[in-house]
């Protein structure tokens, strides 16, 4: 089975090539996996975590311009999860970490060993993000975080800050490959089309839509076996389905030497002299985890 992409979906109107229904599916494998696993996180918070990577990638491919999405989760004091982060550029260069306290995790897992998102972050608020670019503007839209996952929380965003009925649903898993389990992810996201002329009253195809994506399972979003053509038939063959172009999705950081290198360049000695230890400057990227080491010849250098 091919993984990581995403790819476009129209249901139902099919006569008219258009659909009253339209959504994206997603399947990742080793570009979860790797994007996730450097942080080392424990399983409760990569699962979140792989969760944001799968809305980012989701959004992002379906942009039609350049540029990058950020989907963030900021959690309270009464939560494990203070922060996480997870980009997708418009090329599918996705890229995650997270921030969370131990004690606080341990606490929230003696008293419910599968908490939902929710208790997890205490609540808070979620983004997104769009980035297209330095000459541009950011957009930024905002909503609470509230229920059981990630995708709960994007549909709360899609109906508030963009009116647009959605219906998401997420999957994050470790799937045994060989002698080691690796992390996998899967997803559909549909929206309402409103209706008009040509496609007539949508209505009927999203309540339908609506509860077929009720009926969807983890196992079948995880299934390195199960083909996305497939499990789409299976989901709405009889609304009418098809799949549009896969769009490639990797784990790829923009974290480079020759930035950070440009960025400490705009310091003064006196602030470079207090980023010094031990004769050295080290920076480590929390995206990727890559470590850069600059001694103070390195930085006077051009």
């Amino acid at each position: 089975m091919k993984d990581n992409y995403t790819a476009a979906v129209r249901i139902g109107g099919l006569k008219n090539d258009d659909g009253v229904v339209r959504g994206r599916i997603i399947r990742l494998g080793d570009a979860l996996d790797q994007a996730i696993t450097h942080g080392n996180y424990p399983p409760t918070v990569s699962r979140v975590l792989g969760e944001a990577v799968l809305i980012s990638a989701l959004i992002a491919n379906s942009l039609k311009f350049e540029g990058r999405l950020f989907v963030q989760a900021h959690g309270t004091n009464e939560g494990a999860i203070s922060m996480l982060i997870a980009e997708c550029t418009t090329d599918g260069d996705v890229r995650c970490y997270a921030r969370f306290d131990q004690p606080s995790l341990d606490r929230i897992l003696a008293e419910d060993p599968n908490p939902n998102t929710t208790t997890l972050m205490g609540g808070g608020t979620f983004a997104m993000t769009i980035d297209q670019g330095k000459n541009m503007d950011r957009y930024q839209g905002l909503s609470a975080i509230e229920g059981d996952s990630l995708g709960d929380c994007a549909e709360h965003y899609f109906a508030q800050s963009e009116q647009i009925p959605t219906r998401v649903k997420l999957s994050v898993g470790q799937v045994q490959t060989g002698k080691q389990a690796s992390w996998r992810g899967g997803g559909i996201m549909v929206q309402r089309v409103a209706g008009d002329a040509a496609r007539g009253d949508s209505e009927e195809s999203w309540d339908i839509a609506k509860a077929v994506m009720k009926t969807l399972s983890d196992v079948e979003l995880l299934d390195p076996d199960l083909e996305a053509d497939t499990l789409l038939y299976r989901l709405f063959h009889e609304q009418g389905v098809s799949r549009m172009e896969e769009k490639p999705v990797q784990a790829k950081c923009s974290c480079s030497r020759e930035r950070l290198h440009t960025t400490l360049q705009n310091f003064d000695d006196a602030a470079i002299a207090d980023m010094m230890q031990d004769g050295k400057i080290t920076a480590n990227c929390e995206y990727c985890g890559t470590n850069y080491v600059f001694t103070a010849q390195d930085v006077k250098s051009v």
